[in-house]
């Protein structure tokens, strides 16, 4: 929201300049001049935030990965992208379940590439990396948005590589900074979950971490809808699951009661808002 002020603010005082020092026919108020005037200035705005936005991303990769500047840029653009330009209408209830401390992982249904980035809106006080998937780290400045906020590389298979990545996080969750896994391991496009994979639980176990279940609706279709209409998606944040309440289930339980505790919400969500 703040970006999208400050694009306006500057946008209205280029138009009113440029309109005061002739460069616009201001005799008689050509009003269509000025309104395409201010389109001009709002786009050459957001070209500049986003370069801006790229530019910060290189120079602070290698610092910190809990750095809040990284995690509020990211929180904002997110904001603008999604809840500005594609008209998403984030509802969110289980506000008051928010973490108390940092120590713990989010274990979330996975429906869009953009679920992280809700996440990051929601979870804007906690500097939240992920368990991303490892083509991601190949694509060119999304590997440095990731790496530059801690997230860490996992393959498809459930082989050493991927083992090696769980140790990893389980270092940066021991460390204080939380993380978010989706158990599915893939995204879904729609309101069905697949299995949860009982290894990522791992995360939590190992890190003695507290699981912060979360349930996402509706957040397929927002790309076919492009801005035209407004497009509800949901999400609920269900009460922390403390370590030492799970600390002595296998993963397979613990993944099961996850998964059953989503699928409950999932159904509610079919029943008040059909699947569009």
């Amino acid at each position: 929201m703040f970006i999208l002020f400050i694009q306006l603010l500057f946008s209205i005082i280029g138009t009113v300049l440029i309109t005061i020092f002739g460069l616009a026919p201001i005799q008689g108020i050509d009003y269509l001049w000025i309104v395409l005037i201010f389109i001009g200035n709002m786009i050459v705005m957001l070209i500049g935030s986003l370069l801006d936005f790229v530019i910060l991303t290189y120079v602070f990769e290698k610092a910190k990965p809990t750095m809040k500047l990284k995690h509020w840029l990211i929180a904002e653009f997110g904001w603008y992208a999604f809840v500005f330009f594609y008209r998403v209408r984030l509802h969110v209830t289980g506000l008051e379940n928010m973490p108390k401390n940092q120590r713990f992982v989010i274990f979330s249904n996975h429906i869009e590439y953009s679920d992280p980035i809700y996440m990051k809106l929601i979870f804007r006080k906690y500097p939240i990396s992920f368990v991303a998937k490892e083509p991601l780290f190949k694509t060119f400045f999304v590997s440095n948005l990731l790496s530059g906020i801690g997230c860490v590389s996992i393959g498809k298979n459930a082989d050493r590589a991927a083992m090696q990545s769980i140790l990893e996080s389980i270092k940066i969750v021991k460390a204080g900074q939380p993380m978010g896994i989706f158990p599915e391991g893939r995204r879904t496009y729609s309101n069905v979950m697949t299995d949860f994979k009982p290894g990522a639980f791992k995360l939590a176990t190992k890190a003695e971490a507290d699981i912060v279940p979360i349930c996402l609706y509706n957040m397929h279709g927002i790309y076919h809808n492009r801005g035209i209409r407004k497009h509800d998606v949901y999400v609920h944040i269900f009460p922390t699951i403390s370590y030492e309440s799970i600390q002595h289930l296998d993963t397979v339980t613990i993944a099961e009661n996850v998964k059953s505790l989503l699928q409950g919400k999932l159904d509610e969500y079919l029943k008040t808002y059909p699947d569009n």
